[in-house]
């Protein structure tokens, strides 16, 4: 099995023993966090491909953080597992990325390697507006620089208002102007609206490849309303 990277998040006991003796029979890499409310505040800037769920951690839960796992179900691969010691372990797929496999290897085969890694922190968006400059090629001396908004964005990622032609792959350097740190993020080209569409406005999305810790907290802090 191709390596992916998954989230285990269950309390300290005898059932994260037992998941986490039943994983070593898997080539993939595992973090644990002992609650849903340690997923927010220590692994949400991670990239991973999936996330299993301890169901008695769950229910001993805040309200606050079973919203948090909602929040995951719509964005990532999970399954909420329990251990019994009759029985073993048992797995629920929830989630339109989850898939319908009942083991944990039909969940890391059939839906965990067949998505793209992705933090929590990414999966949080806000549709305002950012003023940025868009640049084909850094490197040249007289590049030129096209003028455009944000209208969607995380700190992963952005949807970019443009009428010029773009291609899927294609790199740029995205300058955003109400950040502090200015300096040009490299991004890729992951899909396009070209212009003429019915009730579509033109643009790319793109996925952030060089965004600085610093530039990613403060993308964070505007999409929350902080002052920035």
């Amino acid at each position: 099995m191709e390596k992916i990277r998954i989230l285990l998040v269950a309390a300290p006991g005898e059932n994260r023993g037992a998941y986490l003796r039943a994983l070593r029979d898997f080539k993939i890499d595992c973090d644990v966090a002992e609650s849903l409310h340690d997923v927010v505040v220590n692994h949400n800037k991670i990239k991973y491909s999936g996330f299993l769920i301890d169901i008695p951690t769950l229910l001993r839960s805040s309200a606050a953080d079973k919203a948090e796992a909602a929040l995951l179900s719509d964005n990532f691969p999970v399954m909420r597992i329990s251990n019994n010691s009759n029985e073993g372990i048992r797995c629920i797929p929830t989630g339109k990325f989850s898939g319908h496999g009942s083991t944990l290897k039909d969940f890391f085969q059939e839906s965990c390697l067949n998505f793209t890694a992705r933090s929590l922190r990414g999966t949080k968006r806000a549709n305002k507006v950012l003023n940025v400059l868009l640049n084909r090629d850094i490197s040249a001396r007289n590049s030129y620089m096209e003028k455009s908004v944000a209208l969607n964005f995380s700190a992963e990622g952005s949807f970019l208002f443009s009428v010029s032609k773009w291609r899927k792959g294609d790199t740029l350097w995205i300058a955003i102007m109400e950040l502090d740190d200015k300096a040009p993020v490299k991004a890729e080209v992951q899909w396009v609206v070209p212009w003429g569409l019915k009730s579509q406005m033109p643009g790319i999305g793109v996925q952030f490849l060089t965004l600085s810790e610093g530039q990613a907290d403060q993308i964070e802090a505007l999409i929350h309303d902080k002052r920035v």
